[in-house]
Order: C-alpha cells, then structure tokens, then sequence
C-alpha cells in the first residue's frame, strides 16, 4: 500500500493533469442549510434515499424517524423518487443543557430535510392538506407554521417549511434547534466539504466535538479511541463507479487544528488498512493531500470494503446495484 507524500500543491497540480474532478468552491445547501444542533448527518438523492433498505436502514436507528417519514410520503402522495431533489438526515443534540436525571446525557434527536425539489410549493401545499396544522415556529424573526405528524411519546414528530424550499420533519425539540447556527463550526464544514465532489451520490459529515463532548460510547469504537483531539469536522462522500461491477470513490476530508491534523495521518493509515484487510479485495494507491489546518484522502473501493470504512464511521450500508 503506498501513501502519498508529496506537497499539496504538487499534488494539486498532479489531480489536474489526470483528469481527476476539481473542487469547484462553495458547499452545497444540504450542508451550507445543516443546524447548529447536528452532530452528524448523511444526504443523498432522493430515489436512492427512499429505495429500500439504504435510507430506510438508517432511519431505522432512530425510532420513530422511519414512521413518520414513511407516513409523511403516504399522506402527500409525494413520488420523491421521481424527484431530483436530496433528503438528509440530521443527528441532533438537543436544545436544552444538561444531562438526565439519571446523570447521563439527554437522548440526541433527528432532523429530516427534503431540499431541492423542483417544486417546493407543491410540496408545501401537499403538507398543509395531509397535516393538521398546530402553532408556529419562530426563526430568523419569521414565524413558520408546523403541521402534526406523528405523537409517539415522547417524541412530537411536526413538518415546517423553512421559507426557503426546504421542508423539515422532526421531534419538535430538534426543529427549535433550526436558528441556532454555529459560525465556527459552520466554517469547519465548509473547509472540509470543499475536498469533497458535489457530484457525489451519497455525502455525509461528522462533527467530532459535538458527539465526544456529550459521551464517547456515542461514537463507533474507532473515532472515539483514535481520531486526535481538535479535529472539528470530518466529510466524507462515496460515489458509485459506471459499471455494475466498477469500484466506487470514497472521499474523505478532515479539518482541525495544525496538531490535530498533522496526527490525523496516521488515523487515516490506519482506516485505510482496515479497507486494504478486506479478503479478496486489493486497495490501489490512494491519493492523500495535506495542509497545515486539513488532510483528504480519495480511493477506489470494493462493495466490502466500503462496507468496512463506512462502518468504521458508523455509517450505514450503501448499496448502489
């Protein structure tokens, strides 16, 4: 397995003469959109979301987000998978401060947006008849009507249309949590998506910080044991190859402090070991780019070994055939 050590800008330079897709600036809305409160989150097209078992495998986790998205759909009669627009999934901490009254930390929460879509005010309208509507949300000095989808103690599961094109479903408690933005750690999302394509089928983000500092069994053994402190996002995307049999590229990208990521190289040597384990399959040489305050790395992997590097994020299994 051989790793790359050339500077960043000669890597650079070498990703352009291959041909390899450029990082065109900006961030996309699902994540530029992400609320202060999210921890973590996955997005991806809408039909690929709602093909069963991808999305609804992660929804799972989360009870009763699978319910209320599946009877959100029922009651809309909203075909997202002839759509071209995302639906992300949002892990969110709460509102409130403190833990429990046990002591530990307080349940994290969900947020699931529809964003994208070609007419969001079919959709909004689609709501408004499905839904009873019940109260307003105030956010960015507007208020915005939310609609009752499902009571499932304790969870109050409400839709909001944002203003934007957006719709958001979720417990109530994490829709409060929607102005709430982070201009830090906004910042550093937008510098580690910008080492990730646009054009990804399937893209994600972590906010290490935020899980670690509520409890560490939060975070899959691997992230919680070996990533170094100060590292304050982790994006991450996986796109599939044009053949049914063709690798797909994982892309990873990490942003933190000068220390933080000068020892997160050898986090990411040995997450690509665990994909280079994998029986059967072979790992070419993946191509790393560092800089003082980010580390990338891009590869082509097996179905399995995406398995194995995404389950080492605590990611859910993507199945593109």
């Amino acid at each position: 397995m051989h790793f790359d050590t050339l500077p960043a800008r000669t890597l650079l330079l070498c990703l352009a003469v291959l041909g390899c897709e450029p990082r065109r600036p900006g961030i996309p809305d699902w994540l530029r959109s992400a609320p202060g409160s999210a921890v973590m989150a996955i997005s991806c097209r809408a039909g690929w979301a709602l093909k069963p078992p991808n999305f609804q495998g992660l929804l799972e986790r989360f009870p009763p987000a699978w319910p209320a998205m599946d009877l959100f759909l029922k009651r809309t009669r909203i075909d997202a998978r002839q759509d071209a627009g995302r639906v992300t999934f949002y892990l969110t901490r709460p509102a409130g401060e403190g833990g429990t009254k046990t002591g530990g930390a307080p349940p994290l929460g969900f947020l699931i947006q529809l964003g994208g879509f070609r007419d969001p005010g079919k959709l909004q309208a689609a709501v408004a008849d499905a839904f009873p509507a019940e109260g307003t949300l105030p956010m960015d000095n507007r208020q915005f009507p939310l609609f009752v989808v499902l009571d499932a103690q304790p969870w109050r599961i409400r839709a909001m249309a944002d203003g934007d094109g957006r719709m958001w479903l979720g417990d109530q408690a994490s829709l409060a949590g929607l102005g709430s933005g982070s201009g830090p750690a906004q910042a550093a999302l937008a510098a580690s998506s910008g080492w990730i394509s646009r054009a990804a089928a399937v893209q994600g983000f972590i906010r290490p910080p935020e899980l670690l500092a509520e409890t560490a069994d939060r975070l899959p053994g691997d992230l919680a044991r070996d990533l170094p402190r100060g590292i304050e996002s982790l994006c991450w995307s996986l796109t599939p190859g044009p053949a049914q049999d063709s690798p797909s590229l994982f892309e990873l990208s990490l942003v933190g402090s000068k220390d933080a990521v000068q020892r997160a190289g050898a986090w990411i040597q040995r997450f690509l070991a665990a994909a280079a384990a994998v029986p059967g399959a072979s790992l070419e040489s993946p191509e790393i780019l560092q800089e003082d305050l980010r580390i990338g790395l891009r590869c082509q992997l097996s179905q399995r070994q995406a398995d194995a590097v995404l389950a080492r994020l605590n990611q859910p299994r993507i199945l593109f055939r």
